[in-house]
């Protein structure tokens, strides 16, 4: 199976903490050079830490409103500078909905969810399409299994998902022409610090202990755990890689078996 990823350059987003810090220690493992940009600053000590335990990837950190067109372009075009192009982007930029009933749930709100989970996405793509290389280039986003079945009470995150799952099959389709492969990977509870938040607040809305929680949410989950951030990592590796050569327009499931129930 070839996966052979070294020398390629990769744009991670997201990629401060959770399913986007592990894809890009991920990346990093295979030998990629690497563009790393989150929302705050605290991406910069992880783009440090990165290159110094890979001196190879070039690393770097750029703060991005993925929402800003221009900010995307200038993303883009720095990574294609100091990397010489860009062969993949890693799309794990995603924020949580404040739970709410639709009916109470402040039009402010829906926006802001749409305007990073599903524009965002589509603004980053819009920058680095004509950069990417035809035939070989490949986007991965992040989805959830929320954009599949629905979720009560997220009904902007769950949207935004669902957005994004027929975006990817929409680019799908335009770039294969192209050879450029768009795909996504979809999980569903994951080991990372908005997992654990999520988490904590429906322990405290149920007046039970965390612990408590966290059982009755894995009982619903067939494997009966959450995802490693390393797991889901893994599955935007084989999916940006060569061993998916023939892959586009998917969303890969990484739920322990959670739609199975």
């Amino acid at each position: 199976m070839d996966s052979d990823m070294t020398g390629q350059v990769a744009v991670v987003t997201g990629a401060s903490q959770g399913i986007g810090e592990a894809v890009a220690r991920r990346f990093a493992d295979e030998g990629m050079r690497l563009a790393l940009t989150d929302l705050t600053d605290d991406v910069y000590p992880l783009a440090d830490d990165i290159a110094r335990r890979y001196p190879s990837s070039g690393a770097f950190g750029a703060v991005t409103d993925v929402s800003d067109p221009a900010a995307c372009d200038a993303l883009i075009s720095a990574a294609a500078s100091r990397h010489g192009g860009v062969d993949v982007l890693a799309h794990a930029t995603a924020i949580p909905q404040r739970k709410a009933p639709a009916a109470e749930l402040a039009p402010e709100e829906w926006d802001r969810v749409m305007a990073v989970n599903a524009k965002g996405a589509f603004l980053l793509c819009r920058s680095v399409i004509p950069v990417l290389p035809k035939p070989g280039g490949a986007i991965v986003f992040t989805g959830s299994f929320t954009g599949q079945i629905g979720q009560a009470e997220r009904a902007a995150y769950s949207a935004s998902k669902g957005a994004l799952r027929l975006f990817t099959q929409s680019l799908a389709l335009e770039l294969a022409r192209d050879g450029i492969r768009v795909n996504g990977v979809a999980p569903a509870f994951v080991e990372s610090a908005m997992g654990r938040q999520g988490l904590e607040l429906a322990a405290a809305n149920a007046g039970i202990p965390f612990e408590q929680a966290q059982a009755q949410r894995d009982a619903g989950i067939p494997l009966a755990r959450q995802a490693a951030a390393r797991e889901v990592a893994d599955a935007f590796l084989y999916l940006a890689s060569p061993a998916a050569s023939y892959i586009t327009g998917i969303w890969l499931d990484v739920n322990g078996g959670l739609l199975l129930r």
